[in-house]
């Protein structure tokens, strides 16, 4: 890594700890308790009762600073979530992200498969400097996600990923943040479950990109070839 690596490059050096401690956990939950609950409790009351019945399954990546429910403006049983080191869909059976999918597929039976990725992913910084590839064979449990991302990696030195209308971009790491969320669609058609049901034309792929200093997230489009601007308004993208 970075002979100074930071919070946001490096995820494998953890921050430096502040002066002052951040409110624990137990603080939030009391501030929920108080303010956020009784507003949702109704909403939440039906959901025990009905179950869940989410139409999306959204990968994104386990970074403090992605919001899922905030970018897609949604609520409570409205998202089946799954996030993990630089939102990464295994090319091979890894049952924690496999059994996620088998289950919002086969048995919440969604209707939308979304990867969402981020500028500045610390994962992918760590895999352009080699993390994967440090102690070994065997390595840490860390390392050894890493690999997964090597596809990623091979895609983006022949077939970068780029917004649409511009040049491809000179910064590396935005190239494999914006490569690796198409590399993580296409690993998604690994598993049979979503081969049938897009082979059915049920189901529907989206890939999103999500640039932290603008808040402005991005869609792919494989007619473009490139990530178009999500906008406001009745159209998607513009």
């Amino acid at each position: 890594m970075h002979s100074t690596p930071t919070n946001e490059t490096c995820p494998l050096s953890p921050p430096a700890v502040p002066a002052m401690a951040a409110p624990d956990a137990l603080t939030g939950v009391r501030d929920f308790q108080r303010h956020t609950a009784p507003l949702l409790r109704p909403e939440l009351a039906r959901l025990a009762r009905e179950g869940q019945s989410p139409s999306q399954l959204f990968i994104t990546c386990a970074d403090s600073r992605m919001i899922p429910n905030v970018i897609t403006n949604s609520g409570p049983g409205e998202l089946f979530t799954v996030r993990n080191i630089g939102n990464l869909v295994p090319p091979t059976a890894d049952d924690s992200v496999f059994a996620a999918v088998e289950y919002a597929v086969d048995v919440l039976n969604v209707r939308h498969v979304t990867v969402c990725g981020h500028s500045g992913c610390g994962a992918m910084q760590s895999l352009l400097h080699g993390a994967h590839r440090r102690d070994g064979r065997a390595g840490t449990p860390l390392t050894r996600w890493l690999r997964h991302g090597q596809d990623s990696l091979h895609r983006v030195r022949h077939t970068p990923a780029r917004f649409h209308g511009r040049s491809p971009s000179t910064d590396p790491l935005e190239r494999l943040c914006l490569t690796n969320v198409v590399q993580q669609l296409d690993n998604l058609l690994a598993h049979p479950s979503v081969a049938r049901r897009t082979e059915l034309g049920t189901i529907r792929l989206t890939g999103l990109y999500f640039e932290l200093t603008t808040a402005q997230t991005y869609v792919w489009s494989p007619g473009n070839r490139g990530f178009l601007p999500v906008h406001p308004g009745a159209d998607a993208a513009a």
